[in-house]
């Protein structure tokens, strides 16, 4: 009895260590098949620092906002930070953030009502489109008061 307990223990064990170095080969198979199947650098696009369109227009977007008169003062670089439920627009790098919604057609409207220096009501409104349902870019308007601006965004 003690014979074939023993004789058990050394099948079991060797069709354990069997088992093992089997499902290592395995997983080395399978790694260099992946590995070599892939063309080019498979982490690229997330390691990018582009940011991905996961759901429709959701993300961040960066790009410039260009004033139609010079005397507007000069371009600057504007971030949107686009969520499930509307929009954060900075279009002058930290100095007003205009919030809005964003329509089932793309459409943008944002506005942003506050006093400035002196008591004076200041009020600048952002209306701007995606381009298309797999949307590229978002192209706006940016109004206060006299002074206009172009906004070109894309993904950033």
């Amino acid at each position: 009895m003690r014979q074939t307990e023993t004789l058990l223990r050394a099948l079991i064990q060797e069709h354990f260590h069997m088992a093992s170095r089997l499902s290592r080969s395995v997983c080395a198979a399978v790694t260099i098949v992946l590995v070599i199947g892939c063309e080019g650098d498979v982490g690229e696009r997330l390691q990018s620092g582009h940011v991905l369109a996961w759901h429709g227009l959701q993300g961040r977007w960066v790009g410039p906002v260009v004033p139609a008169d010079k005397s507007c003062g000069p371009a600057t670089q504007g971030l949107m930070s686009i969520g499930s439920k509307g929009f954060g627009f900075d279009p002058f790098q930290s100095t007003t953030v205009i919030h809005g919604e964003v329509g089932k057609d793309g459409r943008l409207i944002g506005s942003l009502n506050r006093q400035g220096a002196d008591r004076q009501d200041l009020s600048v409104s952002f209306e701007a489109s995606a381009s298309a349902a797999g949307a590229e870019t978002i192209d706006g308007t940016l109004v206060s008061g006299r002074c206009r601006w172009t906004v070109t965004l894309r993904r950033g």
